[in-house]
């Protein structure tokens, strides 16, 4: 089947013709569609519609998906295809999306090209979850409810040989990342210093200076064991929340998940997606309540190894921040709100956590 180019692409008639390929839809008639774009300004490397479905025939059938295209920005397309990150999240639905312990989307259709091209239809979670705001920030109550499903997800993986079976998932320090995310971070700095002055603390600007030249060094560690399957862009517009006010929820974006720390994963959605405040007062008992659920799985982890590797990967995670500024298309005025967001709060994060440590 030929893989649309964008959205405006998607029609009632490549719908059909795709979903009858498949065992849940094979008898499906489609009457119409309608695509509205729901990715601007949240995602980066891919476009993301909302598709209305009407069918011809009486059917219990979801009446919306979710469809994802690549992007079509040349400066996020060229990273995404150096990072190889279409096959990756296509390889997740396919391989262990149905048995993941933790609450996605169901996949109803994916496609992968040689050329890199890929297609995704996965079910629309704002029926029963709505989604996180980034540019808001996340609540204490919200990040405590992603932690619990983050160590669930963790422990299942926990240095599994399951997780060596994956020949498609890769490590930080795979040979792809080494190459082009140090450039990334780099590029970045000029514009951090001469353009983020008056938005970001001055120690940040120092440390960040301080971990240039070191920067492969804090990929290694970043790399280093135990390691687990990260999720690794648990940003607060990947996440999902229950309508009904239970503690459940969902993830989506499985494009730059890795055989990595889980403690990663707290990183990222502390560093960049929750006001300083509450960031600042409670990052250290995330950490806890996270080594607890590991705990109780009969997983180990002594929690000054736990915050060192934390502060390792608050360092790493700054070149999110340099690629948001120097490198990435962030697409509209809420694209450009959401890095302002999470360049201000990761180097916030950087001197609040003192990271610079990791670098003395």
């Amino acid at each position: 089947m030929n893989i649309p180019i964008g959205l405006s692409e998607i029609t009632s008639q490549w719908l059909e013709a795709v979903l009858q390929t498949t065992d849940k839809f094979h008898d499906v008639e489609i009457e119409s569609v309608t695509c509205a774009n729901i990715g601007e300004g949240t995602g980066i490397f891919g476009e993301i519609g909302l598709l209305a479905i009407s069918y011809t025939n009486d059917t219990d059938l979801p009446a919306s998906m979710v469809v994802k295209l690549p992007c079509s920005e040349p400066e996020n397309l060229a990273v995404a295809q150096a990072l190889g990150i279409y096959a990756r999240e296509v390889s997740f639905y396919r391989s262990v999306g149905e048995s993941a312990a933790l609450r996605i989307p169901e996949c109803f259709y994916s496609q992968l090209d040689d050329d890199g091209k890929f297609v995704l239809l996965i079910e629309d979670l704002s029926v029963d979850f709505y989604v996180g705001d980034q540019v808001v920030g996340a609540t204490h109550e919200q990040v405590k409810c992603a932690i619990d499903a983050l160590g669930e997800f963790h422990a299942q993986w926990w240095e599994s040989s399951d997780l060596e079976s994956l020949s498609w998932l890769p490590v930080p320090n795979d040979p792809a990342y080494m190459a082009t995310v140090p450039q990334i971070y780099r590029a970045g700095l000029p514009v951090l210093g001469e353009e983020w002055a008056d938005r970001v603390l001055p120690e940040s600007i120092e440390v960040a200076r301080l971990l240039e030249p070191r920067f492969e060094e804090i990929m290694e560690m970043f790399a280093e064991r135990p390691h687990t399957f990260a999720h690794a862009d648990t940003r607060l517009d990947n996440l999902f929340f229950s309508r009904d006010n239970s503690a459940e929820v969902a993830f989506i974006d499985f494009q730059l998940c890795l055989k990595g720390k889980g403690i990663n994963d707290l990183a990222y959605i502390i560093g960049n997606s929750v006001p300083r405040e509450i960031a600042a007062a409670n990052w250290e008992s995330y950490i806890k309540q996270w080594i607890t659920c590991l705990s109780t799985h009969g997983i180990e982890y002594r929690l000054e190894d736990a915050i060192r590797d934390y502060q390792q990967a608050v360092l790493y995670y700054t070149v999110g921040a340099m690629s948001l500024i120097a490198s990435f298309d962030t697409g509209n005025e809420r694209g450009a709100a959401m890095a302002e967001a999470y360049v201000t709060r990761i180097f916030n994060h950087v001197v609040d956590t003192n990271a610079r440590v990791i670098l003395e």
